[in-house]
């Protein structure tokens, strides 16, 4: 079956603009190339109903359709993942990559897009393994398949500090981040918080029962844009032998 875009007529009502188009990594290549299931999606633009009738792989050793928008893929960086059509000439529709979240550079002939979900290159330039949610509707999550790291690995700040999630979180304002923290208290009753950045108030607090006993969980916190950079903030309620590792478990994100 051909895989199309459909222009809306002025005034008509679309519904379950987005369905399908799961991501996972591929079974037999996860490091290098990502599935996307059958689906469809509202394009960028609000105009054409992009969709795919049948799975594609984007394999990232590729540039153009199923593939990467342009270059090779880099190091530590997120990449938006698109659906890609040809409203005009109907060739199949497919998937890309692009660093960019709102322009990707597109294959000739294709001229609608729709961004459908992100992916995340490790230090060796791999793609790194996770986890997509898919439905109907434009909420999606996505899990790492193991919590990545941040900047923060012994946090013992007493005043709120922004712990940037660059590269791990899209540069969305209001992200809802998964953190995985491991917090070690030099006393019983020391408080680790958290909160968006620039915010007022503390939006997660955990305290410690027993000195230097691990205190280990997941909570959720907004990301906030700090020049760019989706961001957090923590701190203690008091100084002196405190530590805490703060990871990014997963994200919340829309299409």
């Amino acid at each position: 079956m051909t895989q199309t875009s459909r222009k809306f007529p002025y005034g008509s009502f679309i519904s379950n603009y987005a369905q399908g188009l799961k991501l996972s990594n591929n079974a037999v290549t996860p490091d290098e190339q990502l599935d996307v299931a059958v689906g469809s999606i509202l394009d960028s633009t609000g105009t054409f109903q992009l969709s795919l009738d049948t799975a594609v792989t984007i394999d990232v050793t590729n540039s153009g359709l199923n593939g990467l928008d342009t270059g090779t893929l880099a190091a530590s960086k997120l990449y938006a993942v698109f659906l890609v059509s040809d409203p005009v000439t109907l060739q199949a529709s497919g998937a890309m990559l692009s660093l960019s979240t709102t322009a990707p550079v597109m294959p000739f002939g294709y001229s609608a897009f729709a961004l459908i979900g992100y992916a995340v290159s490790d230090a060796t330039a791999d793609l790194l393994l996770g986890y997509w949610t898919a439905g109907n509707g434009g909420t999606r999550q996505f899990t790492y398949d193991a919590p990545q790291v941040t900047s923060i690995t012994a946090g013992a700040a007493t005043s709120y500090t922004a712990v940037a999630l660059t590269t791990l979180v899209p540069a969305v304002e209001d992200t809802r981040v998964s953190i995985a923290f491991d917090m070690t208290p030099a006393a019983a009753s020391r408080i680790m918080s958290l909160q968006p950045f620039g915010a007022v108030g503390d939006a997660v607090s955990i305290t410690s029962q027993v000195t230097a006993v691990h205190v280990t969980g997941n909570v959720e916190v907004g990301a906030k844009l700090n020049a760019a950079a989706p961001s957090i903030e923590y701190k203690w309620s008091a100084g002196g032998g405190d530590a805490v590792a703060l990871n990014v478990a997963g994200y919340q994100f829309y299409i």
